[in-house]
Order: structure tokens, then sequence, then C-alpha cells
């Protein structure tokens, strides 16, 4: 079976070619790690891994893989942790998207060894590139399954952990179609370390062995959420003519389609609220002009948060109905701003983003029907009274509005949110003390 995976995988890389080539020509996202996604990672990446430590390979190695920013802000609480108990260990990090790279960069270079894209599955480059690495541990986040590595792994007799292990429906059906194959790289998981007893029974039922399988929780609960410093706050309002006596409503990691009907609620309620601001959000770089031009369409007077700088915040502020937030990993911290904060990916049929970002800040959450990544969350922070669930232009308006006016309601919903978050802490002391285990192993 695993040949039939191999000839198929190459086949596709054939007949993908003349795409990926005219993406890599036009998109720059596309040329971002592509040597490394096929093997060819340069001296200066694993120089730190290897530095004044010739024991390392095989011993002293936890290679951490998360697919991108959500997976990665999830699993940095846990690389911390880990270098902080044991400086001794050496980390590579590994993501495929360049946004979860940024991040990783941004967010960890002080726990991170070496920061690399994830290669590609083909056995050619996952033998190459497992041999140069030579992990003690493979720590994978939620939900990344390539049969390749995880074989070339149990070759090597490297224990594979998943941590915040989520295996959607959808995921599921498709693994137990083609179980006469999953059901052997199932196998090669050491453990398997779940959001939900849902997701624990899926990969039970999918093979992995049930002493292999713990209710750990989610990771996602234990992130500190970042803060601003009173200059950095300053400045940042400042230079984009945000006043404190302002609201704002933050539309984070936003799709498109939602950007019209967040820019028509917008419009609606700044006749109300002339000091309304809109921070906004799109989940894709790559968007960002698209929804600048969309914003400038509906004759709103729009700025890049990239436009400011220190020569900018010497001109006096300039008056803005809304912030682009044209940056990447700074989107937690914006929430912490938000008189109301919306989570896209919801209004479209995209599954929605993470929750808990806002409610990190006491923040009412907003969001509409599509949650089918995140429903566990949903329902966590509905039945505690910390979010509201919209299905429409007119209800999103309505609700924004409500809390706006109302400052009490405004803080109950957000205190009940972030009541759900303590509640839930917890799930990345449990995973380390797995990963120390299978350390020693």
């Amino acid at each position: 079976m695993y040949l039939l995976y191999d000839i198929l995988l190459h086949l596709s890389l054939v007949l993908l070619l003349p795409y990926f080539l005219f993406k890599m020509l036009f998109v720059g996202k596309y040329r971002k790690g592509i040597w490394e996604r096929f093997g060819f990672i340069g001296e200066e990446k694993l120089k730190n891994l290897f530095a004044g430590c010739a024991e390392c390979h095989g011993k002293k190695i936890v290679w951490f893989h998360a697919v991108s920013v959500g997976e990665t802000k999830a699993v940095l609480p846990l690389v911390r942790l880990l270098k902080e108990k044991h400086p001794d260990r050496k980390v590579v990090f590994s993501t495929v998207t360049p946004t979860g790279n940024a991040v990783a960069e941004k967010e960890g270079c002080q726990w991170i060894d070496s920061l690399i894209y994830f290669p590609l599955d083909f056995n050619w480059v996952v033998n190459k590139i497992v041999r140069l690495i030579k992990p003690s541990v493979f720590v994978v986040v939620e939900k990344e399954i390539w049969p390749n590595i995880l074989r070339v792994l149990k070759k090597d007799k490297v224990p594979v952990l998943i941590v915040n292990g989520v295996i959607s429906d959808r995921s599921f059906e498709r693994y137990k179609l083609f179980g006469f194959f999953f059901i052997r790289i199932f196998k090669n998981i050491s453990a398997f370390l779940s959001q939900t007893k849902k997701d624990s029974d899926k990969a039970i039922a999918l093979g992995i062995e049930a002493q292999r399988v713990m209710l750990t929780g989610n990771m996602k609960f234990d992130i500190t959420p970042p803060l601003w410093h009173l200059s950095e706050r300053e400045a940042f309002m400042q230079g984009l003519g945000i006043k404190d006596s302002d609201k704002i409503v933050v539309a984070g990691s936003t799709h498109a389609g939602e950007e019209e009907i967040i820019l028509n609620v917008f419009q609606r309620l700044k006749h109300e609220f002339p000091n309304l601001k809109l921070i906004l959000a799109p989940r894709h770089p790559e968007r960002f002009n698209e929804v600048e031009k969309l914003v400038r369409e509906k004759g709103l007077a729009v700025v890049r948060r990239t436009a400011v700088t220190p020569a900018s915040r010497l001109q006096p502020p300039a008056s803005h109905d809304v912030i682009l937030l044209d940056t990447i990993g700074e989107l937690s911290m914006i929430y912490s701003l938000a008189t109301a904060a919306f989570v896209g990916g919801t209004l479209v049929n995209i599954g929605g983003h993470n929750l808990m970002e806002p409610a990190l800040y006491r923040k009412p959450v907003i969001y509409g029907p599509s949650i089918k990544s995140c429903l566990e969350m949903a329902e966590m922070l509905e039945s505690a009274g910390g979010a509201i669930r919209v299905n429409s232009e007119e209800t999103l308006f309505e609700n924004i509005r409500e809390l706006l006016l109302d400052e009490t309601y405004r803080q109950n919903i957000g205190n009940a949110a972030y009541s759900v978050v303590e509640a839930n802490k917890g799930a990345t002391e449990k995973c380390l003390r797995v990963l120390e285990r299978l350390m020693v192993e």
C-alpha cells in the first residue's frame, strides 16, 4: 500500500507541477520554503541544533510540527515549558504555511533552535530529513497525519506524539473508508492526546490502542495572552487616530464574503455611534489589497496597520473609520482593544477559527453559524453565556449594537467567556508529562 501511495504522490506532483510553477512565479507565499519542503535545508538552519552538542543526534532533539498559525500558538506554551524544564533539549519546529512560520519566529524564537518548513511526504524526502535531524521524539499538533514520515519515524524507533489531537467528522469518514491503509498508519502513533472525548473515541475506533489515548483537553486554553506595554498601546492608538473614548469593533480572521457583511453592519452602526472604529484582520495576507479596495469602495476612510511608523507618529493623527490589520501575529493582542469582537470563518462555509482569543481578554465573542472546526469551544462558551452566535447580517448588527449600548451586558458576557478559559486550563502540563515519558523510553 505504501508503494501505491508513493506512486499516487509522484503522479500528483507531475500533474500539478504547472499549477505550482505558476503560483510560485506570481504568488509570493508559494515560493517561501519550497526548497526546504523538498528536503534541502541550509546548514545555517541546523547549526544551532548541534553547536556544542555532539551527542544531540537521536538523544536531545524534539521535533514539533504545527500546520499554521492556530496550531503554532497552541503548542508554543508546551515548547516553552519543555525548554524551561529541560534546557539541554534542542527544538526543531516546522510549519506548512508562511504565516505559521512567521508566528513561530516572532513568538517562539527564544525557545526554538531551528525553524523549518515541513517536508513533503515523498519517501525520499522524509527519509533524508529524518536522518538529518534524528529527533528523539516527534510531536504533531492536532491533525497532521502523513503516512511516509510516520513510517520512517517508526522504523527509526522515534516515538510519535499527537498533542491537542482532533479528528473531524469528515476526516474520520475518510480514514474509515481507507481503513485497510490508515489502520497501519495509526499504529505508528505512540500517544494520542485528545481535545475531547469524542476525539478519543474516534482515535480508538481508527486503531490506536486505548491505553495510548488520553483526554487532556484543549491547549489553546493555556495560551498566555500577549499584553501591550503602555507606550506601545499609546503609539498604536495615536498613530491610527484612535481615542480612548472611541468604541472599537475587531473583526478577526475574516474571509471573502464576510468583509462585505461586516462593512455593511459597520456603516449602519456608524450613524448611531460616530466614534466607532473597525479593525479588520483578513485571514490571508494575499487578500490585504483586495479588502482595502473593498473598504474604499464603501466610501470609508481606511489605513493599514503598517502605515504607522515612528515618522508618521510625529504627524497630527488622521481620522480613519477602518484600520486594516495587515500584519502577522498581532491579532490576539488587538482583541484586547475591542468593545466587541467577531471571529471570522463563521459567516461563510469555512468552519471558524480560534474563538478563545477574544475570551482571553474578557471580550464578548461573536461568530456566525459555520463553526464545525470549533464546535466544542463554541458550545462551552454558549453554555456559560460567554458568546453570541448570529446567522445573518441583521442579527450581527442587532447584537453588536446591543453590546455597544450596554456596558454591563458587555462585561457580563466577557467575564463569562473568560470563566470558560479558567475552567479548562491544564492541558499543556498534561501533555508535557507524556512528552517527558517518551523522551526517556
